[in-house]
């Protein structure tokens, strides 16, 4: 039992491992850093070609979902007009970033820095 244990953690280590891996990679892309802002990434997401988006109107206010596949990496954003609701990036089935407007007390600018690869291990 405590040897299964030990490989199925084990296993959950390298899996997050390569997640932060390629997430950082691709942030570095996007941005030329191993951050971006959730403002940066928002705006990654809206202006890719890939990027699908359902624009609908509820009570008069405009939301816009955008969805966004790149490799192991897959984007969620929701926008009300040019404001960020919700920002959500995951990758080898792991939350790397997921962001709320109603509850993140940071602003979209601050830097989201990934853990460097050793750190996660």
């Amino acid at each position: 039992m405590n040897l299964s244990f030990n490989n199925l953690f084990n296993k959950a280590k390298t899996t997050l491992h390569h997640a932060y891996s390629h997430a950082k990679e691709t942030l570095y892309s996007i941005t030329g850093t191993s951050s971006a802002s959730v403002q940066q990434i928002a705006d990654f997401v809206k202006t890719h070609p890939d990027a699908t988006v359902v624009k609908k109107e509820y009570l008069g206010v405009n939301l816009s979902f955008y969805e966004l596949v790149q490799g192991e990496m897959s984007y969620y954003l929701e926008t009300k007009n040019a404001k960020v609701l919700q920002l959500d990036v995951h990758s080898h089935n792991h939350t790397v970033v997921a962001y709320r407007s109603y509850r993140d007390h940071l602003s979209v600018n601050t830097p989201v820095k990934f853990p460097n690869a050793q750190n996660t291990k």
